[in-house]
């Protein structure tokens, strides 16, 4: 086939393409069938036009030939030569291979050539073909897994008998006198009477909301579905209430939802101050080392970041004098059981629900025993064909209700030293 058949066979395929296009329906837009008509049209055009650049290529080349090469005289007597111009037949073998392997073809094989592209039966065009190759559609459905909680098995859960439950507690988060919440003991002489003291209690609530989730069906899609359509929106659900309450740990606002560890509802939070002088979006060392300071129980506490915060983490360095600095290795990615990454030893979940490098949340420290969620009714799936009825559509809901919160209201005052928490961020920077 030569360049100018190669061209026009390109028109016909972009004018199938185009009589396909002409035909969509806007409110419906391409079917599935369209889309994959479209892309093998599509890929027999892109290997139309490769033969057209090879061709292109290959003419320019002959033109440029130096002119003793070429016969100015008579007619090209290779046409009539049975041999096509090679010497024997070693001559024709290592052509075809040499063509093979730089994909540029020999001119004198083009008149061993075959015809091609436009008397076969083929299936990049619908009417010689392509009509009797049917499409299929893979098992299963492709999805972006949700980020893995770490958080659920951490927390204190508690079942709740009832919608509002009652904790009570001790307040003993001053420790300058007492660490029992008001009693304290003393050295007497025998004479003399022992002073007295009491304890205080405060009570921490827990009230029950609906976390709820709804969508319809029609029968039709129920039927005939090749895929349980059922158990993927019940997937689909499950990860969206697991993402859900991930958000709510961290940054619920306590109004209808759980109240966060990071919001300003949570008396308990430390919020550890930028270093002085440092730069818009940057963790340094000692921002580390000071959340640590002021982490209660640090062998029990979990990292949080968000994913922007790595390469901060991973470039971290400590100051020697005031030009020079040397690597800090506090963070060491997959060094923990699992794989999980460490963080000075602990683990360290990179989470999207944690602020963006530089806001104040970016990066969290919590002990998560001391967040209480309580659960009132497990998450429940229900179904009805009643709502639309009529519309021939089935109603799905799943809900669950529960509470949760810090019980600490606020940080722990040690006898010496600086206030302590299991709840510790940066400042923004």
């Amino acid at each position: 086939m030569n360049i100018k058949e190669l061209k026009q066979r390109r028109q016909m395929i972009k004018n199938q393409i185009d009589q396909i296009l002409a035909g969509v329906d806007p409110a419906v837009g391409l079917t599935e069938a369209d889309k994959l008509k479209i892309e093998k049209l599509r890929a027999s055009r892109a290997r139309n036009d490769e033969l057209i650049t090879l061709c292109e290529e290959q003419m320019e080349e002959e033109r440029n030939l130096p002119a003793v090469t070429k016969v100015v005289v008579g007619k090209d007597n290779v046409e009539d030569d049975p041999k096509g111009g090679f010497k024997d037949h070693r001559d024709f073998l290592n052509a075809v291979m040499l063509s093979a392997r730089t994909q540029v073809e020999d001119a004198r094989l083009k008149r061993f050539r075959a015809t091609q592209g436009s008397d076969e039966q083929q299936a990049g065009s619908d009417p010689y073909g392509g009509y009797l190759i049917p499409s299929a559609v893979a098992p299963g459905i492709l999805t972006i897994s949700p980020e893995a909680d770490p958080v659920s098995g951490m927390v204190r859960n508690i079942p709740m008998n009832a919608p509002t439950v009652a904790f009570n507690a001790r307040v003993d988060k001053n420790h300058a006198t007492s660490v029992s919440g008001g009693l304290t003991v003393t050295r007497k002489p025998e004479t003399v009477d022992a002073s007295s003291s009491r304890m205080k209690f405060e009570q921490v609530r827990l009230v029950v909301n609906d976390l709820f989730g709804l969508t319809f069906a029609t029968e039709n899609v129920l039927t005939d579905s090749p895929e349980s359509f059922i158990a993927m929106l019940s997937a689909g659900f499950g990860d969206e209430f697991g993402a859900h309450l991930m958000e709510e740990r961290l940054n619920g606002t306590g109004a209808g939802e759980f109240l966060g560890i990071l919001n300003a509802g949570n008396g308990s939070l430390i919020v550890v101050a930028k270093e002085g002088g440092q730069a818009a979006d940057t963790i340094l060392k000692e921002n580390i080392d000071k959340m640590i300071a002021r982490c209660w129980r640090y062998s029990g506490a979990v990292w949080h970041a968000n994913h922007t915060c790595r390469p901060q983490l991973s470039g971290m360095y400590q100051l020697v004098g005031t030009t020079g600095g040397q690597p800090v290795e506090y963070f060491k990615p997959g060094a923990g059981p699992g794989g999980v990454d460490l963080l000075v030893g602990r683990p360290l979940y990179f989470t999207e629900h944690c602020s963006a490098i530089g806001d104040q949340g970016d990066l969290v420290l919590a002990q998560w025993s001391e967040f209480l969620e309580g659960t009132y009714q497990q998450m429940r799936q229900d179904e009805s064909i009643h709502v639309r009825f009529l519309s021939a559509e089935r109603a799905f809901r799943f809900f669950l209700r529960n509470d949760g919160k810090p019980w600490w209201t606020a940080p722990l005052t040690p006898k010496k030293g600086l206030t302590l928490s299991p709840f510790v961020t940066l400042a923004a920077r």
